[in-house]
């Protein structure tokens, strides 16, 4: 299969602060990217503040909410093209005039929220295989997602697991996401959940991924499926578990501790990327401005 045309930007999402937040008020606080240039990122990487966005609030339980944050938020950036795309299941997704809205969008944005809804909602419906025909094969169409709407992306996505200060096998469940990345698996929220177990226990019963950690604040923007660059303020943790040498993860029984050797762990940052067929990290030239 030829290489995508488009680009995709999963997002690490933003982290609810203080006491008594919960996951549902915690949607709203993902904004935080905002402020540290990624939705700048993905404007420059459409048309620009000309670009006609379609946001999909479909993974969150407070979609109108989630869905006005949106339109203010690109609002201030001068972004006035700007359209949520409200649905609860595929038979609304499939409306004749949603896939209309989605075939004359120069990008689409998936929100936080719950991404088993999200996959659910999305999975064998119509306006799904539209964003991948637009994804494959049109220049210049980007996808984006923050947190949930960044974990669905992969072919595999992490549907539960507990975050534990030990790599303990059985703690995570997976599902089929949205397969517009094949080759990786996302995990948000990732340094501030303490999710590199559970993102290695994907790798480990899933040979052959790699394994994509998003911080808060965080992004990568992936173009023809393989190349990654890192976007704004924090981490991209790499996770290979392809050169793995010694673990005990297929003989113990479920809730035993994992000893792995030679798991690789790249960490990128804005200058820095990653190519994942080639198993490669990477890092772009300074800019003179940089330098001084």
């Amino acid at each position: 299969m030829s290489a995508p045309k488009g680009k995709l930007i999963p997002i690490g999402g933003g982290e609810a602060k203080g006491p008594g937040t919960d996951a549902t008020s915690s949607e709203l606080r993902q904004n935080n990217f905002f402020e540290s240039g990624i939705l700048e990122e993905f404007l420059r990487e459409v048309k620009g503040p000309e670009s006609r966005i379609e946001v999909i609030p479909a993974a969150s339980e407070m979609p109108q909410e989630m869905g006005k944050s949106y339109l203010d938020a690109f609002g201030r950036l001068g972004c006035k093209n700007v359209h949520v795309l409200y649905f609860e299941s595929p038979e609304e997704a499939d409306k004749a005039e949603n896939i209309r809205r989605i075939e004359k969008a120069d990008g689409v944005l998936f929100t936080g929220g719950d991404q088993t809804k999200l996959i659910e909602t999305l999975q064998d419906s119509r306006l799904l295989q539209c964003v991948h025909d637009r994804y494959h094969n049109d220049d210049g169409f980007v996808i984006a997602g923050t947190s949930a709407g960044a974990a669905a992306m992969s072919k595999l996505a992490i549907k539960e697991g507990k975050s534990a200060e030990s790599l303990i096998k059985g703690l995570i469940e997976t599902e089929k996401g949205l397969s517009l990345l094949p080759s990786a698996v996302i995990d948000t929220h990732f340094m501030q959940r303490g999710r590199l177990p559970r993102l290695t226990e994907a790798l480990l019963r899933n040979p052959g991924l790699v394994g994509i950690g998003l911080c808060v604040d965080t992004g990568v923007v992936i173009t023809r499926g393989n190349q990654l660059k890192a976007i704004g303020s924090g981490g991209v943790f790499i996770v290979e578990a392809d050169e793995v040498e010694q673990t005990n993860y297929y003989e113990i029984p479920e809730l035993e501790p994992v000893y792995v050797n030679n798991l690789r762990i790249h960490i990128l940052a804005n200058g820095a990327g990653y190519r994942i067929n080639e198993r490669r990290f990477t890092t772009e030239p300074l800019k003179a401005s940089q330098r001084s």
